[in-house]
């Protein structure tokens, strides 16, 4: 049941559905999720008692739904339909909904055994996301796979974080406490690190394109955690979940919004000695009509050359050390900034 509890959490943030509204947004879909237990492949034979516990196989089915209306306010439902591992404490809710006041919990003939009020932070928690989905759409928990171009890869680098091309369409992120592996051929996101037990721990997400490929959909995720001895390796987790039978509707067309390129500046390195490079991302339709550095001390301004590109080198070796503000006017003349200190 912890996985349930894990759910409720998360969606505690959410809006919940006023009747009588224009659905803007529906989704639907089916959770299987597969509890392995202990792959013991080195034959060890070393498990504690609570470790034996989990060499039962666990099936839980999951049909989760929401909806958005045309006040931004959701509903969420996630039912329980099977779970083949039977025990005294399964026999608990197996349907939860997500209220306008609260959070209902149902057995398994329907029947209401309890609910539980939002607190206060989960309230003002759902007043931010209803904001959130105003402003930036919502989207079915698509991903997308990093651009890693020289520009990104240099800007990383100030980050402490090493990008490798292992192959054709697989890059490797290395930061300190992990490392991420993007797969575009497969479509996969590999991450490895080492959990708060001490125990090497690989998490496989597989997705689908969506939209065209402007996103991609999560259908398999599959979490390993390895012990190992003089023996070799001893898988002592294995959780494997498969999202499937998607329903998305997106009348308010809230996933296009929510995939549009938030407009920005970045610049590094950051500080620097007056020479830097500015990538600026923008909109398709939107370009670059003028580019100026002020100085915020005294407001005098410097022209720039950006040669039409929406990256390039600044070169100002020579101003005074100090905060500077590196301001971008697009053709609808909207205004994007960034600071920058000089040394």
């Amino acid at each position: 049941m912890k996985k349930i509890n894990i759910v409720i959490v998360i969606f505690c943030f959410m809006q919940t559905f006023a009747f009588g509204q224009n659905i803007i947004y529906k989704q639907t879909n089916k959770i299987v999720e597969y509890n392995y237990g202990i792959i013991d492949t080195a034959d060890l034979k070393i498990v504690t008692e609570t470790e034996k516990i989990k060499h039962e196989l666990k099936v839980v089915e999951k049909t989760y739904s929401q909806s958005i209306n045309s006040a931004f306010e959701t509903e969420f439902k996630v039912k329980v339909d099977n779970n083949e591992y039977k025990k005294n404490w399964m026999k608990l809710a197996k349907e939860f909904r997500y209220t306008s006041n609260n959070i209902e919990l149902y057995d398994e003939s329907g029947n209401l055994m309890k609910s539980i009020a939002y607190s206060p932070e989960q309230i003002i928690d759902r007043n931010k996301r209803k904001l959130f989905i105003q402003s930036n759409g919502y989207h079915p928990g698509l991903t997308a796979f990093p651009e890693f171009t020289e520009n990104a890869i240099a800007q990383l680098t100030t980050q402490n974080i090493i990008v490798k091309n292992v192959a054709n369409g697989i890059t490797k992120m290395i930061l300190p406490t992990k490392s991420i592996t993007f797969n575009k051929n497969n479509y996969t996101i590999l991450t490895e690190y080492t959990d708060n037990d001490g125990v090497k721990t690989k998490e496989t997400k597989g997705y689908e394109p969506y939209l065209d490929n402007k996103g991609f959909l999560l259908k398999i995720d599959k979490t390993e955690r390895f012990l190992y001895s003089i023996k070799g390796p001893c898988i002592t987790d294995v959780k494997l979940i498969y999202y499937n039978e998607y329903d998305i509707q997106d009348n308010g067309k809230l996933i296009s919004k929510s995939l549009e390129k938030t407009e920005s500046i970045n610049i590094y390195p950051n500080p620097n000695e007056g020479v830097f490079t500015a990538a600026v991302q923008l909109n398709e339709a939107n370009s670059i009509s003028s580019v100026k550095v002020i100085n915020v001390l005294n407001g005098n301004t410097i022209n720039i050359d950006n040669n039409n590109q929406n990256t390039f080198l600044v070169n100002l070796p020579n101003i005074p050390p100090g905060q500077y503000v590196l301001q971008v006017i697009t053709n609808n003349q909207i205004s994007l900034t960034a600071n920058f200190f000089k040394h």
